[in-house]
């Protein structure tokens, strides 16, 4: 065998290789990917506009074999969940990785704008930056079918960000680069051309809820007391309140930071209770548009220990997290709910006060009035 059988027998193996890798990416989509293709049916299957690093535009055949919603000229599709980067086994760099991360390498992204249902959003006005030796950025509009396509140097990710009248905006970014991965070849990041999701929620009906950007509420220790959202302080006898929404007990062993234990119970009336989500941090709308029918909690429990070395327990609200409350529930004689109110908690911090006497509740939170009314978007500029 000469050396040029041997060259392109190794190059066809290296073509079947990355196939492979793709066609694992298409056919074992994890769950997330599922419930992301079952909620749009829409096929695409127009060239998307494509903007280069010189601003010319370029048009793909489309290739077969690719996810039902990869732009044209794509065969990788990610949904936001598989685009997050997760540190994976820590490994050495490849000598073109290597060479990326110092002097850049090309590389090109597909964005596919769509709304909360799946459906693309077209006429989008879309910002994509790239960072090499400085920003760069290609901005554009996305196609009829929610497609903008950029490329340029990159020395490891691509930042977007889109908008649109009617939308609440979304940023975020993409990495390329992965510690110890192939993820560069021949002066190009791969995956080369990834068609990456961006969904931009609709505004759908904004109502006027009663909104509280940050209050201090002091608790007495060991005793269950009922908070008033509507008034924003805790029920009488230890507040202006006079009808709770939710209860608080706060326990704790007084005020040694260095040895620290602390809990809190957080408890709701019979039918009424709570559900902890994640914010959805991309969106300028972070939680879900109204409350879900079902699926609440009555009773919660926070804690956490610290020793003078190490934190043991912290089963603390993450700032990642929101609560949504079901309160204020009237039922009939079957227990059957007629009347519940909702409302959404973006801060709920708990904590020892100084004296030691006492602990103290931070909240921030948006609330509803309307009875049986589930809508929780709100017209604030942030709702």
């Amino acid at each position: 065998m000469n050396k040029r059988t041997i060259i392109i027998t190794v190059f066809a193996l290296v073509i079947f290789g990355v196939g492979l890798v793709f066609t694992r990416s298409r056919v074992e989509k994890p769950p997330a990917l599922s419930s992301e293709v079952r909620r749009a049916s829409e096929q695409t299957s127009a060239v998307p506009a494509v903007v280069t690093m010189g601003g010319k535009k370029e048009t793909r055949p489309r290739e077969g074999g690719a996810h039902p919603f990869c732009a044209p000229g794509s065969t990788l599709y990610l949904t936001q969940a598989q685009q997050e980067y997760k540190l994976g086994e820590r490994g050495p760099n490849t000598p073109a990785v290597k060479d990326a991360k110092r002097n850049g390498a090309l590389a090109k992204v597909t964005l596919r704008v769509v709304d909360s249902r799946g459906n693309p959003v077209p006429d989008a006005d879309v910002k994509v930056a790239f960072f090499h030796r400085g920003p760069y950025s290609v901005d554009g509009k996305t196609d009829k079918n929610g497609f903008f396509t950029a490329k340029h140097m990159s020395e490891s990710d691509v930042h977007f960000h889109a908008s649109k009248e009617g939308y609440y905006r979304t940023y975020r970014n993409y990495w390329f680069y992965r510690e110890g991965k192939p993820c560069a070849e021949n002066g190009r990041w791969v995956p080369w051309n990834p068609t990456l999701e961006v969904v931009m929620k609709e505004k759908r009906n904004p109502i006027d809820l009663i909104s509280v950007q940050n209050i201090k509420v002091l608790l007495p220790k060991g005793i269950r007391v009922g908070f008033d959202c509507k008034k924003r302080a805790l029920v009488d006898p230890h507040g202006s309140g006079t009808v709770a929404d939710f209860f608080l007990t706060y326990t704790s062993n007084g005020n040694d930071r260095s040895n620290l234990k602390k809990d809190l119970v957080l408890s709701f009336d019979e039918g009424c209770g709570a559900i902890i989500l994640q914010k959805d941090l991309y969106s300028q709308f972070v939680s879900l548009h109204e409350a879900p029918a079902s699926g609440y909690t009555r009773e919660f429990s926070f804690s956490f220990r610290r020793t003078p070395t190490v934190i043991e327990v912290d089963t603390s609200l993450s700032a990642d997290n929101y609560i949504i409350m079901k309160s204020r529930c009237v039922t009939d004689e079957s227990g059957k709910i007629l009347e519940s109110l909702y409302s959404k908690f973006y801060r709920f911090v708990f904590d020892e006060s100084r004296d030691g006497e006492t602990g103290y509740m931070l909240l921030q939170y948006r609330y509803n009035p309307t009875n049986n009314d589930r809508n929780l978007e709100g017209k604030e500029i942030y709702p």
